[in-house]
């Protein structure tokens, strides 16, 4: 596949660039062309090397090799807006702005001229309209993305970097994202976008490029590539779904009941939803946020308490409203949040994983060190973390292995249940199929598993069963197998069954 794009003049070019950290070659004779009027997904797992490549682009690294060369002479003309929100929650619409398009000259500007140029911008990134004096924690999280999408216009950028913009986004929000990039676009910015959620790739991007072990395997537009190709050009190997997978050896469904939920209702949430999920079985809740679907999950984990309905485990009633009551028991639960409610990133892997059940590693009301260690050496090595790495942070661990102890945290428990809050946000592809398979795994054994995912992929992925949420309710509950994708967004976005 050709490397660059031809018949237009490239915004940026990346030309032979490669670097290295020590004795590891991060990058290796990249070279990507980025042009105006385009959407140039960048693709690759954690550790192919597009960090590092970005980090060139903005200047924070400077590259052993090769060059950047931009749209006028040499300045590159670029504006990145990273997951991590950089805007200042404290401070105003106008001030953030102000910060992000200062460029030596704006003090010598009139106060009339410098509003006008932010509303401009912000007007361009869908936010006109917006009081420039309230304070940027007063915004939800979708209008903080465009504010950092439109302090990028303000400081006059060509080409706006968006590294997974959507991760944390409804799918409301997301099209509101993917609108403003469309008009971005329209006006000849040239957008890099960076995501591990691969189905918007295919309805916004117009080129793709795939990084691999700090190469470029691939680069074409879009509609040279078909979703598994990409899957496998970034994981070097063939991949195969973790639900099409069987498992063996279970006894028929009808003979297998071990959660059920009857007429759960919560005021403004959800109401009357009711389902039941065998031991063994994959269950996943698709809706939008606001549908009541993870509201359903997290109400299932004790953290949001109905006012009507049951959940029983083998007949047992499930006391609800309490997340310790609820772990006690045999519901234990994955946050879609793992830096805030999955994992404590300054403790030990062994400290993260045993916090969960201290009673396991305990003497007394002593800790006993031997036993912290063995214990997490058991729920690490069964969610294919290395064994011999319990004693590191885990904040120095990538996503995908925060993830992954934050799921052997939970089944240090030893559930009967497990519910998982978007399992796989911001994880790349590859740990994604870990994680998938530790989950399968973990049906295998009898554990039920239900999965509020936004993500239609994942739902294809993993899922044995889905339920479709809309408006609070429950639209439709079948085998994922029987359903298409057309179906399933109908129902989370309209209500509407077949």
């Amino acid at each position: 596949m050709a490397l660059t794009s031809a018949g237009s003049t490239a915004l940026m070019r990346v030309v032979g660039i490669s670097k290295t950290f020590g004795g590891t070659r991060a990058l290796d004779d990249v070279s990507i062309d980025f042009h105006g009027g385009e959407v140039h997904a960048l693709l690759g797992e954690n550790g192919a090397g597009k960090s590092t490549l970005m980090k060139i682009i903005a200047g924070v690294y400077t590259a052993d090799e090769g060059e950047l060369i931009g749209s006028r002479s040499g300045d590159l003309d670029v504006a990145m807006v990273f997951q991590e929100l950089s805007v200042v929650p404290e401070l105003s619409v106008r001030e953030n702005m102000e910060m992000g398009g200062y460029d030596g000259r704006s003090i010598f500007l009139r106060h009339g001229a410098l509003e006008a140029g932010i509303r401009s911008a912000l007007d361009e990134a869908g936010l006109g309209g917006l009081d420039l004096d309230m304070p940027v924690e007063s915004l939800p999280l979708a209008q903080r993305q465009l504010l950092e999408i439109a302090r990028g216009v303000y400081a006059d950028a060509k080409v706006l970097i968006l590294d997974e913009p959507t991760a944390t986004l409804s799918d409301n929000e997301i099209e509101r994202v993917h609108a403003v990039v469309r008009n971005l676009v329209a006006k000849g910015h040239g957008i890099v976008y960076i995501t591990h959620r691969l189905g918007e790739v295919f309805t916004l991007a117009d080129r793709i490029t795939i990084m691999r072990s700090g190469r470029v395997v691939a680069s074409d537009v879009t509609t040279e590539f078909e979703m598994n190709q990409v899957v496998t050009m970034m994981l070097g190997h063939e991949h195969t779904a973790a639900a099409a997978q069987p498992i063996e050896g279970l006894p028929p469904l009808a003979e297998r009941r071990l959660i059920t939920v009857s007429n759960l209702t919560a005021p403004h949430q959800f109401t009357d939803v009711s389902f039941a999920v065998q031991p063994g079985e994959v269950l996943t809740v698709f809706g939008q946020i606001g549908s009541g679907a993870d509201q359903v999950i997290r109400a299932l984990a004790g953290l949001t308490h109905p006012s009507s309905g049951e959940v029983r485990i083998d007949g047992k009633p499930v006391r609800l409203g309490s997340r310790p009551a609820s772990q006690a028991d045999g519901i234990a639960y994955v946050s879609a949040d793992r830096t805030i409610e999955g994992v404590f990133l300054d403790y030990s892997v062994a400290g993260n994983i045993s916090s969960g059940a201290l009673g396991r590693v305990s003497i007394r009301t002593f800790l006993s060190g031997r036993r912290e260690k063995q214990l997490a050496e058991k729920y690490a090595s069964m969610v294919a973390f290395d064994p011999t790495r319990v004693g590191v942070p885990v904040g120095s661990l990538s996503g995908g292995n925060q993830q992954k102890i934050a799921i052997a945290r939970a089944l240090a428990t030893s559930p009967k249940v497990l519910v998982l809050n978007e399992p796989t946000r911001g994880v790349d592809v590859g740990a994604r199929a870990e994680i998938y398979k530790v989950i399968r795994a973990l049906a295998h054994q009898n554990v039920a598993v239900i999965v509020y995912s936004s993500d239609i992929v994942e739902l294809r992925e993993l899922g044995d069963r889905v339920i479709t949420m809309f408006r609070g309710g429950i639209v439709a509950d079948r085998p994922t197998s029987t359903v298409d994708d057309a179906q399933l967004l109908s129902e989370i976005l309209h209500g509407a069954t077949s």
